[in-house]
């Protein structure tokens, strides 16, 4: 059996070192040149530079000269001026690896070669395995797939970007068919492993100053359509930034809840925010009372009861009687 041409370069190394070449040298080669350079057909190479320009890692340009077509990868109109280490592409690598549970596939496979793109800015180059490397894991609980929905997420985000009016077919949980809605979308929200879009309804447009923002979410979209008209641009106020600093997702307005909590559950509540406002008293027995400020009642009985008699609302009366009222219903149903 003859020889191959080159019997050291499969299809992989022929096409790593056709994307080193033109990452690295930065001059113009014709086809024949990279023919001949690679020791495969010109049909070969065309496939190769396709692939290369669909990894979205370089722009490769192509132009005639003659009777050649010529090829070069795209030069940045002066030097990026970034400082980029292994340490700081692990930060990235970390962030990544927290929400990749949320992000559709596409999403988690451009943020993965956004990454590996950004290791060639490493001076040394030997650094790039270890800062590759994932050390992270998330164990969410209930997490969604939103595989489905990324072209909705694409448009939602773009939507956000041009401040387009956009039309979202939503299928609530109070109703039996879809309702669509007609928004100004201008927050994208991660909340208890759920994406939701911030938004308010075009009818707002002209009382603007008490308009209430609605919260849709993401995985109860069934379409979104982007439409022409545009809006300017949405000022988050004091009073709605509130979400970011108060317990639960904002569909209410705020008020103050007083809770005991005892010595077994003490130290879990402790080390964490539940409000940016919040105070602890710690007790004798261990425990402590915990006053925070949250936006839903719902949420924050659903909260109190998830910790299995660790928990007593102490404040306000009437959410005290909403506790009681479901720890009867659960205890009923458990006979």
């Amino acid at each position: 059996m003859p020889s191959k041409k080159d019997p050291y370069s499969g299809p992989s190394q022929k096409i790593i070192g056709l994307f080193s070449l033109f990452l690295f040298s930065g001059r113009a080669h014709s086809l024949g040149q990279l023919s001949q350079m690679f020791r495969c057909s010109k049909q070969t190479v065309l496939r190769m530079l396709e692939q290369i320009e669909r990894s979205r890692w370089l722009v490769i340009d192509s132009w005639s000269e003659g009777r050649e077509n010529m090829y070069q990868a795209r030069k940045t109109r002066k030097m990026p001026n970034i400082s980029l280490d292994a340490d700081a592409i692990g930060k990235l690598l970390l962030c990544r690896d927290m929400v990749w549970h949320m992000l559709p596939a596409n999403y988690r496979r451009e943020v993965t070669q956004a990454l590996q793109g950004a290791t060639t800015l490493l001076p040394d180059f030997d650094d790039r395995d270890g800062a590759l490397a994932s050390y992270t894991l998330a164990k969410p609980k209930g997490m969604i797939d939103y595989t489905d929905k990324e072209h909705l997420i694409t448009t939602l985000i773009r939507a956000i970007r041009e401040y387009r009016i956009c039309g979202v077919t939503y299928a609530g949980p109070r109703h039996s068919e879809p309702r669509v809605f007609t928004v100004m979308p201008y927050q994208m929200i991660v909340f208890h492993e759920g994406l939701y879009l911030r938004c308010r309804p075009k009818d707002a447009l002209a009382t603007a100053k008490d308009a209430r923002d609605m919260l849709l979410a993401v995985h109860r979209m069934r379409a979104v359509a982007l439409l022409e008209e545009r809006f300017k641009p949405i000022k988050i106020d004091k009073n709605v930034q509130q979400l970011a600093g108060a317990f639960g997702l904002n569909q209410g307005d705020p008020f103050r809840v007083k809770v005991r909590v005892g010595p077994g559950a003490a130290l879990y509540v402790r080390e964490r925010v539940w409000s940016d406002d919040q105070s602890i008293d710690p007790c004798e027995d261990g425990g402590l009372v915990l006053e925070f400020t949250t936006t839903s009642e719902q949420e924050t009985v659903a909260w109190v009861l998830s910790f299995g008699g660790e928990m007593e609302l102490l404040e306000p009366a009437h959410l005290r009687d909403s506790v009681r009222a479901r720890a009867t219903t659960i205890g009923q149903r458990h006979l």
